[in-house]
């Protein structure tokens, strides 16, 4: 007490010193109240936040320790890879004091961060497109191929690859046969002038044999047969053998053979289906009375044409085609002549190699003669047939 008595100023510095401490401590309450505003705004990733807390201090004697405590959080935020917010609470640091030239700094160091950063993105992003897109490119080249050049199916290696092969290819033979005896083979032959119609049975045989390649397919229809049974017959000839003779002697007697040999060709890239054709074909006659009937002479003829062929519906095999027979330029008495037909073979056993089944078909030759006349051969055939499995 006497050392405040006699050092009044003693008093007033200590009195002073007092002072401070409070205020010192009011000042660090404050700010610790402004950090925690802070750290809540960009936990909150509100700039706007910022902003106005920074604004509401601007006045502050502490200012320049709240704006340098949020440029040290701008660079956490760097650190953590957060870059837009980063910028944005760097550019509410700018906006509040134009003159803080580390938060200048700070923002251009960030906004050239984001452009290469966008940059890199962008280029990534291009990279997986154009990946993307030439992955879907070579998909769907590869999809065309495979629809182009017939079935695939998948097959494993001994390596463990997995590869697309043909399965044509994957069958037994490089080759694809059908094989038939026609055990019924029933003709109806209409003849305009004279009007005389006859129905013959007969047998026969046939052959489809195809080779196929990965740009087209070589194939060879082969046909034949003979019609020596006549089982009716009418017309002129009826009426002719009610005259005064109609003994067996004078009965007239014709027999059919025919045959064909044509190759066929297919673009496999255009159709595995649509073979052209070109061969040779001959309906042959032997007849003792041929003036009678007005049965066509034998007719050997080459022959252009189309056909439907190796169409497989499961095990089930259909074809039909169509043939002009250019020949007939060597024939006066015909001006045009044409043969078409078709046939389904209806399997009834199947087994990994061959199938064997049932064929029927259909035949039609049209001779076309002069002065209006004409003269028609259909055949229904009946045949056994056997082929090879190709898938």
């Amino acid at each position: 007490m006497k050392i405040f008595k006699k050092n009044p100023k003693f008093i007033a510095l200590f009195l002073c010193f007092l002072g401070s401490l409070s205020v010192f401590a009011q000042a660090s309450e404050e700010l610790s109240d402004v950090y925690k505003r802070i750290d809540m705004a960009i936990a909150a990733k509100s700039s706007e936040a910022i902003s106005k807390v920074l604004a509401d201090n601007r006045y502050s004697p502490n200012y320049q320790m709240i704006e340098n405590y949020t440029l040290k959080k701008t660079r956490q935020l760097i650190i953590m890879d957060n870059l837009e917010l980063a910028r944005q609470t760097s550019l509410a640091v700018i906006d509040n004091n134009l003159e803080n030239f580390d938060a200048v700094e700070l923002y251009s160091y960030i906004d050239k961060a984001i452009l290469n950063q966008q940059a890199a993105n962008q280029a990534a992003e291009n990279r997986r497109r154009l990946e993307e897109e030439r992955i879907a490119a070579r998909n769907a080249r590869s999809k065309q191929q495979l629809e182009n050049r017939g079935n695939y199916q998948v097959v494993s290696t001994a390596s463990g690859r997995a590869v697309y092969v043909n399965e044509q290819k994957s069958s037994f033979s490089s080759k694809i046969w059908t094989i038939k005896l026609i055990l019924a083979d029933f003709a109806y032959q209409k003849v305009s002038k004279p009007d005389y119609t006859n129905l013959k049975y007969g047998l026969g045989v046939g052959a489809n044999v195809f080779y196929p390649t990965e740009r087209f397919i070589a194939g060879v229809d082969i046909f034949a047969d003979a019609h020596i049974v006549t089982l009716s017959s009418d017309g002129a000839l009826k009426k002719q053998q009610e005259g005064t003779n109609t003994s067996n002697e004078d009965e007239v007697q014709e027999f059919f053979f025919s045959g064909r040999f044509v190759p066929e060709f297919a673009f496999s890239d255009f159709s595995k289906y649509l073979f052209l054709r070109a061969g040779v074909s001959a309906n042959m006659l032997a007849s003792n009375e041929r003036e009678r009937t007005g049965s066509m002479k034998s007719f050997v003829s080459p022959v252009l044409g189309l056909a439907l062929d190796n169409i497989h519906f499961s095990d089930v095999q259909m074809r039909m085609f169509y043939d002009y027979d250019i020949g007939h330029l060597a024939y006066s008495e015909l001006t045009s002549a044409m043969e078409f037909g078709g046939s389904i073979l209806l399997p009834m056993a199947v087994n990994d190699k061959t199938k064997f089944g049932i064929e029927l078909g259909f035949q039609n030759l049209l001779l076309l003669k002069k002065e209006g006349e004409m003269e028609n051969r259909s055949k229904i055939t009946f045949a056994i047939g056997v082929g090879n499995v190709t898938k």
